[in-house]
């Protein structure tokens, strides 16, 4: 067991960023020991004779009276530490390291590096648990004001897109620093096994694109295939496909990919998560489709037969309302109960990305689910919070751990094709994608996706998704 030293100063913020990177990401037994000091000292079976790791200690040496504060964010521009390659054994995106919050050396050793090998150790100057707690608990996006149109915490905002760090995980890239330094000090550790996984969802915002539609609205469709999109094709396409529904062959729906995303998820062995909406609490957002349809329940009892995932995808005005939250949820539970089925778990996604710290996640928490998997930002896909592994979640307000796990999203479809996000295309898209995909399987994390069923339209769309998904 590992001893771990801390100062006296933010201890549930230390419990809790200090376990969930030993435990959680690590797997690694600790004990914390709170005493008056100025950094983090790690030592093994509380042994003073033998090595020990020094960690540089930023963002919890903040005043009280400046927390959650912009003075306590970190400064900018950030220094760059540039290893040179010198640790071939430590996975890396990039041997140039953004240092969040830390120093070089430390209190007692003077040098112009970050890690420095002393005779009784080492000295780590990243702030590794601060910087940490900063990036999973999203401080910043409590701390700055800024929301795009939909109340949204944008990208362009993040320390990681400003200092060019979001499309890395660079807190993973961290926690293979540390354990570097303590693999080097204590060679009989071992560390938890993790396997990359694939982890695809779906929110259902518009289930049917016909179904639910009449003459007028498919004539205005029409006219957009033609006139804006430019695609007769499309038009032609549109109007048999209603044609078909209207006659009560509902599968025929250009919106009903959910029998192809499934069989594609089969033949990856990959499951799906199909997240339902259950109510509709802004006319502009949220889709009329109601989930009591014969249609739509229908459609989960067959994602359901089929071994995929039922999930939650709360209405527009939710990410504030813990009320609107919970009966919209028990709705979902009650349908489900209904057709026959339970899960063992329950998690999904806040309609359009709308999220914020920490009222959100205790919102979910209180409803009861297991897990959320909102966090990706929508102007841009990448690492919000610079982690590709699911982790336990922190009330920055309440100072405490709620009983509920964020699986944080790498990519949106819509952020990367969508035009006004980053509004990429082809070659370019796909591309993209897969770096962010590779560099989850770097860590053997989670690549997490989500692509709409509504936008598979063209038939280009089908063949990248084919090739994210593949192992």
């Amino acid at each position: 067991m590992l001893h771990i030293k801390v100062p006296n100063k933010y201890v549930p913020e230390r419990n809790y960023i200090i376990q969930t990177i030993m435990k959680e990401f690590l797997g690694v037994d600790s004990e914390i020991i709170i005493e008056e000091r100025k950094d983090v000292l790690i030592k093994e079976n509380d042994d003073f004779d033998g090595r020990a790791l020094r960690v540089a200690d930023g963002l919890f040496q903040t005043p009280k009276n400046q927390w959650l504060t912009p003075n306590s964010l970190p400064k900018q521009p950030l220094q760059i530490w540039d290893t040179k390659q010198e640790y071939p054994d430590v996975s890396l995106v990039s041997s140039k390291i953004p240092i969040i919050y830390g120093q070089k050396g430390s209190s007692n050793v003077l040098t112009n590096d970050y890690l420095v090998e002393t005779p009784d150790g080492f000295c780590l100057g990243i702030d590794i648990f601060g910087s940490a707690f900063f990036m999973l608990t999203r401080y910043e996006e409590y701390v700055k004001p800024d929301r795009d149109e939909h109340d949204r915490f944008p990208a362009t905002a993040s320390l990681a897109y400003q200092e060019g760090f979001l499309d890395r995980p660079i807190i993973n890239e961290y926690i293979e620093i540390l354990w570097y330094c303590m693999k080097r000090l204590w060679p009989s550790l071992e560390r938890k096994v993790r396997d990359f996984r694939i982890i695809v969802s779906h929110d259902v915002d518009v289930p049917f694109a016909q179904a639910f539609s009449g003459l007028p609205q498919l004539i205005r469709n029409c006219g957009g295939d033609i006139l804006n999109r430019k695609s007769l094709p499309m038009a032609l396409r549109r109007l048999k496909s209603w044609q078909a529904v209207k006659r009560g062959n509902y599968k025929k729906d250009l919106n009903y990919t959910f029998d192809q995303i499934m069989d594609i998820s089969e033949q990856h062995n990959l499951k799906s998560a199909f997240y339902f909406k259950t109510a509709h609490t802004n006319k502009l957002y949220d889709d009329l489709y109601s989930i009591d349809h014969p249609y739509v329940r229908q459609l989960i009892r067959d994602i359901n037969k089929r071994g995929h995932e039922i999930g939650f995808h709360p209405s527009y005005e939710t990410y504030q309302n813990p009320e609107q939250t919970k009966v919209e949820f028990q709705k979902l539970l009650q349908v489900c109960e209904e057709e026959g089925f339970h899960q063992a778990q329950w998690g999904g996604r806040q309609h359009y990305l709308r999220w914020q710290v920490p009222i959100t996640w205790r919102t979910w928490a209180e409803a009861g689910l297991n897990y959320d998997s909102t966090l990706s930002y929508a102007d841009h896909a990448g690492f919000r919070c610079g982690i590709c592994y699911e982790f336990p979640v922190f009330d920055l307000e309440n100072r405490q751990i709620l009983s509920l796990c964020e699986r944080p999203l790498v990519v949106m479809e819509g952020s990367v094709l969508g035009e006004q996000y980053m509004n990429l295309s082809g070659y370019d898209a796909l591309s993209y994608i897969i770096i962010l995909k590779e560099r989850c399987q770097r860590f053997n994390g989670d690549f997490t996706l989500l692509w709409h069923n509504s936008s598979f339209t063209e038939p280009e769309r089908w063949e990248m998704y084919r090739e994210v998904v593949k192992e």
